[in-house]
């Protein structure tokens, strides 16, 4: 969707588009490369899932302490007046109502709600279980937007769209939107029976972003390393969920004798997903070497870590240990080591698990692996040139290594 103040309007699905002023008029972009492919570093392996935010809608009322209501007309030239008086909560579920029913001079209302301001996620599974109604003019949508709307304007802050529908088709749209000199947008879709509840997702980490639905993907985004000027896709990003009642992708005819129409939300939830799992070595001693072909130093916690030994003696071992959740911390000389979240170079001096101190051990295609730290960053071993560190948004040589 597209925006207004925090506002959003789906937008349309088409493979690789440019769009102008909301128009679904298809232009390929300017030499963008493919972006189904799978992503060059991150194979994503016995991944483990951590619960990190959910609204299970279990009370009476929408929580206000999780979303946040958006009032007004939308846009997309849709025809609806949102308002916080078309969501309710009951029987376990959100219900998002479009009605025909005249405010402020436009003909229908919905709702319109997000998560700005009270919850913002970068990379995880964002899943929602979701039952829609069938109806010529309706336009169910299930997506996220970029936290910096405010200061970049969309697109440049990306929008990643989970899950839309119009009018009775059964076809669901999976689509990401950025900025590429101008608005690009890349997706796929699927077909159900969108009257009965699915389970609609994505899982987004540093490499791609997939699409699924009750648990088969459909779709693939390559994200690595910022492909196709897709920087967008590593920031945080905030959830919303509406009813919009015509526009542009489902056209302005409308069949009123489908509404009221309600859109039924069961839940949503968002998990941090880590790829250690298997794959890590647990309580293996181990040793790291760069892109340079240097062993890892511990620096004995003496200064900060460097990548620069043609040996491996003590100072240049690592015992890896489960930290829970899917991470893993690694220990040496009786000493962690720290990400000193990204804000210093990195050392090996501390003497228990913090968050600091837990890192995701992500198993690249090529057999390399690269550890990222609490703060979403990796760690570069700075091609042996200078002191470690853990700011890196991208894997590339640097952040790769060998065990």
């Amino acid at each position: 969707m597209k925006e207004k103040l925090i506002s959003i309007s789906v937008g349309s699905f088409l493979l690789v588009v440019m769009m102008s002023a909301c128009k679904k008029e298809a232009k390929t972009t300017n030499n963008l490369q493919p972006l189904d492919a799978q992503p060059a570093a991150v194979a994503v392996q016995a991944a483990a899932y951590t619960l990190i935010w959910s609204d299970e809608f279990d009370g009476t009322s929408v929580n206000t302490s999780k979303w946040s209501f958006e009032t007004g007309p939308g846009v997309n030239n849709e025809k609806q007046y949102y308002q916080s008086s078309n969501a309710s909560v009951s029987n376990g579920n959100l219900v998002i109502t479009a009605k025909k029913q005249s405010v402020n001079g436009w003909p229908y209302t919905s709702a319109r709600m997000n998560t700005a301001g009270h919850f913002t996620t970068q990379y995880g599974r964002i899943e929602a279980r979701i039952k829609l109604a069938s109806g010529q003019g309706l336009w169910p949508a299930f997506w996220m937007l970029g936290n910096n709307i405010g200061s970049v304007g969309w697109p440049k802050c990306g929008e990643i769209d989970i899950m839309e529908q119009v009018n009775t088709s059964n076809t669901v749209y999976g689509t990401i939107h950025w900025d590429a000199n101008g608005h690009v947008s890349y997706g796929g879709t699927s077909s159900t029976t969108i009257t009965d509840y699915h389970v609609y997702a994505v899982e987004w980490d540093a490499g791609s972003i997939r699409w699924y639905l009750d648990g088969n993907q459909f779709a693939t985004a390559n994200i690595q390393n910022n492909v196709n000027s897709t920087e967008e896709f590593h920031n945080q990003f905030f959830i919303i969920l509406n009813m919009a009642v015509g526009g542009d992708f489902p056209g302005q005819t409308i069949d009123e004798s489908k509404l009221p129409a309600n859109m039924y939300v069961d839940y949503v939830r968002v998990y941090s997903i880590s790829n250690s799992g298997g794959n890590a070595p647990i309580g293996s001693t181990i040793t790291l070497k760069g892109f340079n072909n240097a062993f890892v130093s511990s620096e004995n916690g003496t200064q900060a870590m460097t990548c620069n030994r043609t040996t491996a003696q003590g100072w240049e071992q690592f015992t890896v240990e489960d930290a829970g959740g899917g991470k893993v911390a690694l220990k040496s000389q009786g000493k962690y080591v720290s990400s000193e979240n990204g804000v210093n170079p990195i050392t090996c001096n501390r003497t228990s698990v913090g968050d600091w101190e837990k890192f995701d051990w992500i198993v690249n295609t090529d057999g390399s692996i690269a550890l990222r730290g609490n703060n979403g960053r990796y760690v570069s071993c700075e091609n042996g040139t200078q002191a470690m560190t853990c700011n890196r948004t991208t894997i590339s040589g640097w952040e790769s290594f060998r065990y």
